[in-house]
Order: C-alpha cells, then sequence, then structure tokens
C-alpha cells in the first residue's frame, strides 16, 4: 500500500572560482555578546603558536538551552565553489529587518512570479535557505530542505520543476523558517538565496522583485533538541493561498539583499534528496473516515511500527475550530471550509491524535508521509533461527529510520548528528543498503551519508584545534567535546576513503584533521601519553575523567596511524610523517607504562591524584601508583584499535574473556567484543556472540516499535542508531560475505560463522554488488551455494576439517590453502556450489 508521493497540490486544497577560503564566521549570538576570537589559519598554512588552532581560549560548557556567548564558526577547509554555488552566493535576500531585529523563531513566505513563453522540458531551481524551507511551484508542495548543515559550510539543493510549470504565468512560493537552535540547526542569520535555469539559461535569481510577508499561518516556529517546525498555526490570518500564481501579493513587502558573507561557500548538495512515502495508518475503535470530532473529543492514530512522519490532514470546519495536533505539538486555528495542513518537520512517533478543542470539524482524508533517505534493503537473511531472523529485519529497519539527511542517533529524543553514530549505521548500510539514482543507477552500500557526516565534523573545528562530538548545533556542554568521537571521526575518514577512493574530500577537510592530530600531540605529558578525558561509551569505570587514560590513548594511536595513512594518500608527506612517528611513540608508551604483567593486560589509565580531583568524579577501580585496575574496556580497545604487540595478544585475549561488561544495559560495548569473538574463528565464541544477542535483544525484537534501542532492557530511546548492529554481524559474519579491504582492490572474503545454526541463507550487499549466498549445514558437513560479483578476487574460507586438503566445487575437488581454522579457495565470478562433506 505504500506509495510515493509525487506532488501535493496547493494550499487552499493543501494548506499547507576554486577557492581556499581564510575568515571567521561569527554567529549572531556572539556578536550579540561581543564574543569575538582570533584569526584563523588560511587553507592549510600553520601561523599560530598553536598549529590549527585559533585561541586557546577555553570553550564555554554551559547547560543545553543556556544562552551563552558561542566561539565563532571557523572556515578552514579547502572548499571548491562550484559555478552555481558562486551565482548564489551573492544573491542571498531577506525581509527589510536587520540580524538582529530577526526574533527567535522566524517564519517568512516569499514570492515569485514570472511569465514563460513556453513550457520548459528541464527546468532547475537552486536553493538554500536557513535555516529550513517548504517549496511550492504554481501551488504544488514540491520539496522541503536544505540538508542539514554548518553554516560555515551550506549546500544548496537543486531542485527538477519542469512538471510543474506551464506556459504563461508562474509562481515560485517558499515558506522559510529561521533563527533557531535546536539538535540539527544552529541559530544563524535567517537569509534565502535561489536560482532558476531553464535549460542552460539562468532565467531569474533572487532580489527585490521578491516579495514577501510574515502573516502567514505560521504563527510560533520553535526548535527543540530533536525537532523543529511550527506550535501554532492559524489559518485564519491568510487572505488566500499565496502559494497559487494567480495571489495578489501587491500588499507584501519587497525583499532585501543581504550580504552572502554571513555563510561559508555555498556547495551543492552531497547526497540525495529525501524520499517522501505514505505509510500504513491504524485508526483508534475502528474509525473510518470521514469522521466529526466536536469539542472535547479526539481521534487516535497509529502506524504498525516507529515512523520517521509528517500529517497530511483534509478537513472541513467551523472558523476559529482550534485543532490539537500530536506528537507534532501543533494547535491549528482553522478558517471556515475545507482546508487541508502537513507540518513542516517530521515527528519520530508510532501513536499520534487529532484533539478539536473548541469548534467542530469533520476529518475527511489523512495520510502519514514518512520523510527518508532514499536507502532500499535489497538484502536479506534467514536461517534456522526465526528470532536472528526477526533481529536482522529490525536492524535493516533501524538503519533505514535513523537515516535522514544524516545518521541520526534516534528519532524520537534527539535525531542529531553523532560522530559515533557510524560504524553501527555504515555498517548495516555496506551490507544491506543501495540507492538507484536519477539514471537507474544502483549505488550498492552508498556511503554518502557517511561523507557528509566527516565534512560536517571538520566543519565543527574549535579555535582550540578540536572537533565536536556532534554538527549543526549550539550545545557546548560537557557533550560537545569528547575526544575518543574525535578518534572515530577520523577512522570515518579512513572508512569513506576506503569506500570511494575519494581524495578530495579528504584534501578539503584536510586543516581540520591535522588541527585535531595536533591537538592531541600538544597535550603528552612527560610519559609519553596524552592526557585529555575518557568516555568510549557507556559503563567505562574511568569515563569523564581527565588523565592518561588507556581507553583514550589506544583511540588517538589509531586516529593518528589513520591520519599517516591519509596524508600518505593526498600527499601531504611531511604531516603523515609526523603522525606516523607519534603514533609508534604513543604505541610504545602504551606498552611500556600502562601494561599490568600481572594481569596479562593493560591498566585503565595513568590517574594521579590531581587527575581525580580536577575530574570531580570518584573512581570505583583502585590505583597503584596511579595506574588503575585494568578493566574490560582497556583489554577490548586496546585490541580494537590495534596497540597489542603479537607477542601479548593471547594474554590480553585472555583476559578479555575473563572480564564482563559492568552493567549489560549499555549496548556498544557489545559492537567492539563481538567483532574480537569473530576475530577468534572459532566454533564456541561464535556461538557466545549469536547467544549475545539472543539473550540481550528480546526485548527489541517483541517490541512495536521494531527498531533498534539505545539502552537493554527499555527505558531511554526506543529508537536508537546504538542497537542495530547486530545486523551487520548476521550479514558479514553469520552468511559471511565482508569486504575487508578498500573497494579499489576488488576482493571480497566468504567466511561463514554459523554457531549453532544449521542453515542460514540471504543476500548481503557490497559495493561490489549484492552476493546471494546459502549455507546448509549436516552431520557430515557443510554446503554452500553463493554468486559472486563479476570482476573481483573473491575467497571462500570453509571451516576446516581434520585432514581435509580440498573443498569440492562446482563438481571437482581443489585443492586448498590452510589459513587458522579455516580452508581457503579462490572463487571465479558467477554461481557456485560447494562443500567439505564426507561421502559425496
Amino acid at each position: 500500500m505504500k506509495h510515493v508521493i509525487k506532488a501535493i497540490s496547493g494550499l487552499s486544497s493543501l494548506p499547507l572560482i576554486a577557492v581556499e577560503r581564510c575568515r571567521t564566521i561569527p554567529s549572531p549570538v556572539s556578536a550579540k555578546f561581543g564574543f569575538m576570537m582570533g584569526v584563523l589559519i588560511c587553507g592549510a598554512a600553520q601561523t599560530q603558536a598553536e598549529p590549527g588552532a585559533t585561541n586557546t581560549s577555553k570553550i564555554p560548557e554551559v547547560a543545553e538551552g543556556q544562552q551563552k556567548a558561542l566561539p565563532p564558526l571557523t572556515d578552514v577547509l579547502r572548499i571548491v565553489q562550484d559555478p552555481i554555488g558562486k551565482q548564489l552566493q551573492p544573491a542571498f535576500i531577506w525581509t527589510n529587518a536587520s540580524a538582529s531585529g530577526n526574533p527567535p523563531g522566524v517564519s517568512v513566505a516569499f514570492r515569485k512570479s514570472f511569465n514563460l513563453e513556453q513550457k520548459p522540458t528541464s527546468a532547475f531551481l537552486h536553493l538554500f535557505a536557513d535555516a529550513r524551507y517548504v517549496l511550492w511551484v504554481n501551488g504544488t508542495y514540491v520539496e522541503r530542505g536544505p540538508s542539514r548543515f554548518q553554516p560555515n559550510g551550506p549546500e544548496y539543493d537543486s531542485v527538477e520543476i519542469a512538471t510543474f510549470l506551464k506556459t504563461g504565468m508562474n509562481s515560485v512560493s517558499l515558506l522559510c523558517i529561521g533563527n533557531l537552535s535546536g539538535g540539527k540547526v544552529m541559530r544563524h542569520e535567517p537569509g534565502m538565496t535561489a536560482m532558476l535555469q531553464i535549460g542552460k539559461q539562468t532565467l531569474w535569481s533572487t532580489d527585490e522583485s521578491w516579495k514577501w510577508t510574515d502573516t502567514t499561518r505560521f504563527r510560533t516556529v520553535s526548535a527543540s533538541w530533536a525537532n523543529l517546525g511550527e506550535s501554532k498555526v492559524d489559518s485564519t490570518v491568510e487572505d488566500g493561498d499565496w502559494t497559487q500564481p494567480g495571489y495578489d501579493d501587491s500588499r507584501w513587502r519587497t525583499a532585501t539583499r543581504i550580504s552572502g558573507a554571513s555563510w561559508g561557500p555555498l556547495t551543492a548538495r552531497r547526497i540525495p534528496r529525501l524520499r517522501e512515502t505514505v505509510v500504513p495508518v491504524n485508526f483508534s475503535s475502528g474509525v473510518a473516515l470521514p469522521v466529526t470530532l466536536k469539542a472535547g473529543e479526539k481521534m487516535d492514530f497509529s502506524s504498525d511500527r516507529m515512523v520517521q512522519a509528517y500529517p497530511l490532514i483534509t478537513f472541513e470546519a467551523e472558523a476559529g475550530t482550534v485543532l490539537r495536533i500530536e506528537p507534532h505539538g501543533v494547535s491549528y486555528v482553522a478558517k471556515a471550509g475545507t482546508q487541508s495542513y502537513f507540518t513542516t518537520d517530521t515527528r519520530g512517533f508510532i501513536n499520534g491524535s487529532i484533539t478539536v478543542s473548541n469548534g467542530r470539524a469533520t476529518i475527511t482524508g489523512f495520510k502519514l508521509v514518512e520523510r527518508l533517505y532514499p536507502f532500499d534493503c535489497p538484502a536479506s537473511f534467514t536461517s534456522s533461527d526465526p528470532f536472528l531472523d526477526r533481529l536482522w529485519s529490525l536492524c535493516a529497519r533501524s538503519c533505514q529510520l535513523l537515516s535522514e539527511d544524516s545518521y541520526v542517533d534516534c528519532a524520537d529524543r534527539e535525531r542529531a548528528e553523532w560522530m559515533d553514530d557510524t560504524p553501527p549505521a555504515y555498517d548495516i548500510t555496506r551490507t544491506a543498503m543501495a540507492v538507484t539514482g536519477t539514471d537507474d543507477h544502483i549505488n550498492y552500500g552508498d556511503p554518502r551519508l557517511l561523507g557528509v557526516l566527516i565534512r560536517r565534523t571538520a566543519l565543527t573545528l574549535q579555535p582550540e584545534g578540536w572537533v565536536k562530538a556532534h554538527t549543526c548545533s549550539d550545545r557546548y556542554d560537557i557533550h560537545a567535546k569528547m575526544e575518543d568521537r574525535a578518534c572515530d571521526w577520523v577512522e570515518g575518514v579512513r572508512l569513506y576513503h576506503e569506500a570511494t577512493g575519494d581524495n578530495d574530500t579528504v584534501r578539503e577537510i584536510w586543516p581540520a584533521l591535522v588541527a585535531q592530530m595536533d591537538y592531541f600531540l600538544k597535550r603528552r605529558t612527560e610519559r609519553g601519553l596524552v592526557r585529555a578525558r575518557d568516555w568510549v561509551v557507556w559503563a567505562n569505570p574511568v569515563g569523564y575523567f581527565t588523565g592518561e587514560g588507556t581507553t583514550l590513548n589506544v583511540f588517538v594511536c589509531r586516529a593518528l596511524e589513520d591520519a599517516a595513512k591519509l596524508g600518505a594518500l593526498i600527499g601531504e608527506e611531511s604531516d603523515s610523517s609526523r603522525f606516523s612517528v607519534a603514533a609508534k611513540e604513543i604505541k610504545r608508551a602504551i606498552n611500556t607504562l600502562l601494561w599490568d604483567e600481572a594481569a596479562g593486560t593493560y591498566a585503565a589509565g595513568y590517574f594521579t591524584d590531581a587527575d581525580i580531583a580536577e575530574s570531580k568524579r570518584k573512581l570505583s577501580l583502585p590505583r597503584k601508583n596511579n595506574l588503575a585496575a585494568p578493566t574490560l574496556y582497556s583489554s577490548v580497545f586496546a585490541l580494537d584499535r590495534g596497540v597489542v604487540p603479537p607477542e601479548r595478544r593471547k594474554r590480553v585475549l585472555q583476559a578479555m574473556l575473563k572480564q564482563k561488561p559492568s552493567e549489560n544495559r549499555h549496548v556498544m560495548i557489545y559492537y567492539y567484543l563481538a567483532k574480537q569473538l569473530y576475530g577468534l574463528d572459532e566454533p564456541a565464541y561464535d556461538q557466545q556472540v549469536l547467544e549475545i544477542f539472543r539473550k540481550n535483544w528480546v526485548m527489541m525484537v517483541d517490541s512495536p516499535y521494531h527498531c533498534s534501542w539505545e539502552v537493554f532492557g527499555g527505558g531511554s530511546s526506543k529508537a536508537h542508531i546504538y542497537g542495530m548492529y547486530p545486523g551487520y554481524f548476521l550479514s558479514a559474519f553469520v552468511l559471511g560475505v565482508r569486504r575487508d579491504a578498500p573497494v579499489s582492490s576488488k576482493e571480497l572474503r566468504i567466511e561463514p560463522h554459523l554457531g549453532d545454526l544449521t542453515r542460514a541463507q540471504g543476500t548481503v550487499i557490497t559495493e561490489h554488488g549484492p552476493v546471494p549466498v546459502a549455507w546448509t549445514r549436516t552431520e557430515a558437513g557443510l554446503d554452500l551455494a553463493i554468486t559472486v560479483p563479476p570482476g573481483i578476487k573473491t575467497t571462500l574460507s570453509f571451516p576446516y576439517r581434520a585432514g581435509q586438503e580440498s573443498i569440492h566445487l562446482d563438481g571437482k575437488d581443489v585443492k586448498g590453502t590452510r589459513r587458522g581454522n579455516r580452508l581457503e579457495i579462490p572463487l571465479s565470478a558467477g554461481a557456485h556450489q560447494a562443500t567439505n562433506r564426507e561421502g559425496r
């Protein structure tokens, strides 16, 4: 019953030059409080006493929502602006209000009328608005945007509107909502810029010929940590449908040009536009439309799972009737007669309602429209365990639900972009998701959401030289600066490059990456370790403590190695070399100073009495000579980040296997633990991972939300990105299809880890194309059916059986190579049947 919305008509029928920049973009809040910081670096040049930094003043850490002086938006990236961006930059317009005169949460309607001698076959409207726009062409709803952005690196949309144009008089209408501050938008000067191209000709750009009014139905708009949009809508204030080409806008005011220098260089949108899909909806008590509601009466509605959607409501009402629409928090004052309304933002929810506070309304039409990244899921997973099948389905759906213009951490409570929203999200993406382009090209394992995540994170670079843990918000509390998430960012850059080979993006963000690495290196102590605040997932006993933590240092060590590799790829040999040297020095310091010989693993870190006092927290671990006792976290992350030398690896693994998570409600530690258990490649540990999934994900799988949670056992967010990773392991390890090397190497590995399953089959997505695979196990052995993409070097890795030297492939015995607990043979492109059964 789902279908994509192509267009929604009218407001009455539906009332709703290559450059290297070197500057500081002050936020209006900064300017208001006189908080201006020093000169920024230009391109890659490092001219400050502290390389990559602009000012060493301490960034204020304050409670969320508290008014404060904010640091300026840095502009250090090597952004290359395209020709369209260059034309849009000087064409910004707004009302006649000064930047300081705009109240918080302003909503303004803009219109442009123009004549066409004939209907064009191609017409692109390029546009950007700070912070949000809704677009109508000739009364038909077309799009909303832009993609979330840092104001120092905004992206314009390009919308094909030829379908909506006609011969004669046409109109483009925009509702622009600005001057907001929330979890996915920063308070900044409001503004809008647009340009219409028909064929290769620019027909017009925004200028004083545009008209505007703030007398629209959208009376009160605001932003929260999770959402933005209107809370009071009064349709009685409007004198007609201002989205229609025949509307009389003579009483509207003339737009004012404003400087485009308040924003960083506009560049083209880097991800596809979001997809709008009508999803099934259920009404309470068997209600069927139309239904009439009188004062005090309510109509409940629900979806069959958590959705990220907006309601589209058509109704007849008496003038002054007030409808309360939840969970969107909208109070709608109706005009007399037939009208329609949709909210300007989506919400994550499963249940909602329409309540008539006073008056009378007849609801004649209702739809829920989900708006998400256009991920399709051509992957699949079934097995001999129905629970695991349901778990995989939940994880795949979670990735779709939590993919908007970014991977977002949760659909209901935050919808913010955090750097550690991947690996879980990107892991699922590259094993289960695909996007079909306008040219019908299918982008398997589409990495573009990861690409915009790493770029926006680079744009958060702070004057001290660190990137924020989350983007596109004014939040500067204790979770703005999270050092290990900055290391996640560097890892994300490496993963993106491995998936794309995109040197240009690495070059663009390189100055920010250098600044972040130098931030760490300047905090090395006389012991050779980095002194900073630790975190690395919940329940880490030294999380939030400032000191020379093991988990923090192993993350920094790996980040330096990744930075060195990336620098070498783009020709930044000097920085690459010094980061490589620094990584080796820190690795040596970790293995010298933090190694606990008696425990056979690593101490949790080096924390002095002064460190403990500064952290203002009670350390639960015993200390000896300032070394805190080993933890599961110090063992797991030392292994995961690759700092354990070969001769110590067995002992650290043994220590890890003896240690248990201190609180099993905390989801993410099991992601890293599963990686290590599968790496051991032994049936008992393969089985242990499946038992972890079966034990801890039961409530999620049984929940009507059909989405992964933030923690086990309920509480907190019921639609959170952290809990989705079992789907990745079921595809990449149980079905066993993995890309362990960069895409450019054109290599795949087929390596099943079945645990106690007797069969598993499905399709795993790779950047090289989908890989159908099916395993069946009997007492006699293991059977495989698989189809390998063309042109890909594929290694089949069967579990080794004593005395076995070959694998029976397509009717012939093929001699294999022993690798640990595996027997490996190469596979050519095409369909194959293989077995290691005896008596075949």
